[in-house]
């Protein structure tokens, strides 16, 4: 009995068989080994940057089998050896033909191609390759100056017992001095593709050096010179530098009815006093020599005042130093007509609302939310409109009407008509808040000795170098620091909180509040005084000394003690 095996075709007597066959001598018996051949399979491809030509390939695979000798047996089950070949799937002719028809003419690899005709592997090759560009540099201007409004003064060692406060100087050049230098475009050089095309490189980007007042552009354009004293400055677009040198006003008295308000895009340096009623605007930074009384002093830099602040108003940094304090208010305001209308459309989808209810509008919707779930929207927009109110003489970017509608709402929402009226102020919100957050951020300081009943506000930090502050706001774009008291008023800020003293033995209410992440210390606070840090509100019901509060991971507050001067 002859079993029969795949890969072997039992042949008796002529015929092929597939089973279990008896056999005897007189039978003709062949075993014939079956070989197979699997067809294998390649294909040239150009990279998407033509800067390569790929050759992928399986090989085909030819499966020769030979029988195994056995030993003799009743029951013969037949037995192969199998043995397993590569051969390409393609000739050198073929590859060539390919590349042609292709257009792959540059950076060929015949070696390599040759070598993959003749011992085939699979996977994939790069049997060609480009020469890529390279690419040119773009054009740069250097600026020779510090774009710093003003630099710490230097002490020198003999002045070490002079009674010195912490001062700056502000930053100019004489005539003459070179302010800014380009250097030009370097040109790159083309590539090649496979394909045998010129592969062009990206064109440098150009820059353009331009002068403006109080500076001159060489004649070859590769520099800008001062031409006067003052204050350098760089204006930077997108394919222009733009350099002026800004001479700073210098007044020698007081800013008073004789010399009336002053108002320059430079820096402006006062010798005496800025008396009552009078008003600065500078685009510079402003330093005053002598006391501010009931005036208002605004700049586009940052503020020095040599002397003490009554009943004053001072902003450093423009306008975005008063908008800076809007923006948390409009935040609050846009989340709450965000989920206010939200709930209206809700409710509105109501099985058991009828639309009978609402003939007159959707009123009563706005009224019953607002009672119940947004009761702290009308109280937002007060705040709002007495943060307006106060600052009525400064241009804040409120979009037209916008403050009406939100006092409307407050005051009257069942008033309320339509969605589209909740919709506008939600516009109209978002609008100027992100106006607010794409004004150009300039940081600017405040620093000065003394103030009472006043108001300090600073893109940058605050800074109160002598006796302190009584009775009044503070807010800065970063930290607040004060020498000696803060009592009575509230300080505002973003950044770490230093002060010696906070609060008063007669328990006049003052506020700090600064960001999560902000640490407020303090070496002596009193009873009525509260700190907030981010969400968390501290209230101090007696006096301590010695503190540091800030925010732990988990949100709370951790209160520190230590005994070492606070500054």
């Amino acid at each position: 009995m002859i079993v029969p095996c795949q890969g072997l075709r039992l042949v008796v007597n002529g015929r092929e068989r597939k089973e279990p066959t008896p056999v005897t001598v007189e039978d003709k018996v062949e075993i014939l080994p079956v070989e197979e051949r699997q067809e294998g399979y390649w294909r040239v491809k150009v990279s998407g940057n033509k800067l390569e030509a790929l050759l992928q390939m399986q090989p085909g695979v030819i499966r020769r089998r030979r029988l195994k000798d056995l030993p003799p047996a009743q029951v013969l089950q037949l037995e192969t050896r199998e043995q397993e070949s590569f051969y390409p799937p393609f000739t050198l002719e073929d590859l060539v033909r390919e590349l042609k028809s292709q257009g792959i003419q540059y950076g060929i690899d015949w070696q390599a191609c040759a070598r993959l005709a003749e011992v085939p592997a699979e996977g994939t090759w790069t049997i060609a390759r480009g020469r890529p560009a390279l690419p040119g540099k773009d054009a740069t201007v250097v600026l020779l100056f510090t774009t710093q409004d003003k630099v710490p003064v230097t002490i020198k060692e003999e002045e070490q017992n002079v009674n010195f406060r912490e001062r700056f100087q502000f930053t100019s050049v004489e005539p003459g001095t070179v302010l800014a230098r380009k250097h030009p475009v370097t040109q790159g050089q083309p590539g090649r593709a496979v394909t045998g095309e010129i592969i062009l490189p990206p064109e440098p980007r150009e820059i353009g050096l331009v002068a403006l007042q109080g500076a001159i552009l060489s004649e070859n354009g590769l520099e800008v010179v001062a031409a006067r004293a003052g204050r350098p400055v760089a204006r930077k677009t997108k394919d222009r530098v733009i350099i002026e040198v800004i001479p700073a006003l210098s007044h020698g008295g007081n800013v008073d009815l004789t010399s009336g308000n002053i108002t320059f895009s430079g820096d402006v340096i006062i010798a005496g006093q800025v008396e009552e009623g009078m008003a600065i605007e500078a685009g510079g930074n402003v330093y005053v020599g002598d006391t501010i009384s009931r005036a208002m002093v605004r700049a586009g830099g940052s503020i020095e005042v040599a002397g003490n602040v009554f009943v004053s108003v001072l902003a450093a940094g423009g306008t975005t130093a008063f908008q800076q304090g809007l923006s948390p208010l409009l935040t609050r305001i846009a989340d709450d007509l965000e989920r206010l209308l939200a709930a209206i459309k809700q409710l509105l989808r109501h099985p058991s609302l009828k639309k009978d209810d609402l003939k007159g509008g959707i009123g009563p919707l706005v009224l019953l939310l607002m009672e119940k779930k947004f009761q702290d929207l009308a109280s937002t927009v007060e705040l709002l409109q007495k943060e307006v109110q106060r600052l009525h003489s400064i241009p804040l970017g409120a979009p037209e009407g916008l403050l009406n509608d939100l006092e409307y709402l407050a005051r009257s929402p069942l008033a309320i008509k339509r969605m589209g009226c909740l919709e506008a102020m939600l516009k109209k919100v978002t609008t100027w808040r992100e106006d607010i957050g794409a004004t150009p951020q300039v940081e600017a300081d405040v620093t000065i000795n003394y103030a009472v009943n006043s108001t300090i506000v600073a893109t940058g930090n605050i800074k109160v170098v002598g006796d302190g502050c009584y009775h009044s706001r503070l807010q800065a774009g970063k930290s607040v620091t004060i020498n000696g008291v803060f009592r009575g008023g509230e300080i505002q800020a973003q950044g770490d909180i230093y002060i010696r003293e906070l609060g008063s033995r007669s328990g006049t209410e003052t506020r700090v509040v600064t960001r999560s992440g902000a640490r407020v210390t303090a070496g002596h606070v009193f009873e009525n005084t509260s700190i907030q840090i981010g969400p968390r509100l501290h209230s101090f019901n007696q006096e301590e000394r010695g503190v540091s509060l800030w925010l732990d991971r988990e949100g709370e507050i951790i209160k520190h003690y230590f005994t070492t001067p606070v500054l």
